[in-house]
């Protein structure tokens, strides 16, 4: 599996490796008149990786099968949901993974288990929550929540016939019936839970010299502005200050440059004001 966070929003991108294309899928579900399996013939073939967006906002999409549920923006996760769950049905029929393993990555030691079918779950759930069975926890200590990932201690039930087949678990509806938080505020929610600061959050300039501006609140508008630095060998052109449509409502990103020579300035430079207006 691999874990990706945005630096935009802190939202997260879960993929579930597998080598290799297939060329139809089965479903099924516990609802009411639809538990027998349906067979989709795929063309072109699929990649066999799955996908998961789990976003700020508390929105999961399941690139899979289209599907998307609610659950609560992940600044405000105070319970416990099981977002996935994924049935191998023996270890040896995983890919070998023979690239070196990196300092970040997480292993599982799954050696003493016997031959058979085996069931992981994905779990969103609190900072302070605590795994059961062999698990490993991932948390993001400064926004208070947590993702673990588990060995299931009995694995779920399959049509016989699809024993054999690898197979992934999505729930069909979250904790919610729509999303309880606004993307604009999403984003300010976890800028300001990651640095600790209610106020506007000026990042210090990046490999490129560009510097994010993270609004107080949403703007009813993308904002005009005026910015003014304390060295006047410097300043802020129009061409260096970028948006998108987005984040255009919560964040500003610029460079600085020097007046006579052009040059791009990539160190903090002191920043007297900086004016946003977005009039009502």
């Amino acid at each position: 599996m691999v874990l990706e966070t945005s630096d935009r929003d802190g939202s997260l991108s879960l993929t579930i490796r597998r080598g290799g294309v297939s060329t139809s899928g089965t479903a099924w579900s516990t609802g009411r008149g639809e538990q027998e399996p349906k067979t989709t013939e795929f063309d072109p073939p699929r990649p066999k990786n799955k996908r998961i967006t789990i976003h700020q906002t508390g929105r999961v999409n399941y690139h899979e099968n289209g599907n998307t549920i609610f659950i609560a923006p992940l600044t405000q996760t105070t319970q416990p949901f099981p977002i996935y769950g994924y049935r191998v049905p023996a270890l040896c029929r995983l890919d070998i993974h023979d690239d070196e393993i990196a300092e970040e990555d997480a292993v599982f030691d799954l050696t003493d288990l016997p031959e058979g079918p085996i069931c992981f779950s994905v779990i969103l759930g609190p900072g302070d929550s605590t795994p059961h069975g062999r698990a490993i926890k991932l948390e993001y200590e400064a926004e208070g929540y947590s993702i673990t990932f588990q060995v299931d201690p009995v694995t779920f039930v399959v049509p016989p016939d699809l024993a054999l087949h690898f197979t992934t678990l999505t729930p069909d509806r979250g904790l919610f019936p729509q999303q309880q938080m606004a993307e604009s505020q999403a984003m300010i929610s976890y800028h300001q839970a990651l640095t600790g600061k209610k106020d506007a959050i000026l990042y210090v300039p990046n490999g490129e010299g560009v510097i994010r501006m993270i609004f107080a609140v949403p703007m009813r508008i993308a904002p005009r502005y005026r910015i003014e630095l304390v060295d006047p060998e410097f300043h802020v052109s129009d061409q260096d200050v970028t948006r998108d449509g987005r984040s255009e409502k919560v964040m500003l990103k610029f460079r600085v440059r020097h007046r006579k020579s052009g040059q791009i300035v990539r160190r903090p430079i002191a920043i007297k004001t900086i004016v946003l207006d977005a009039e009502l």
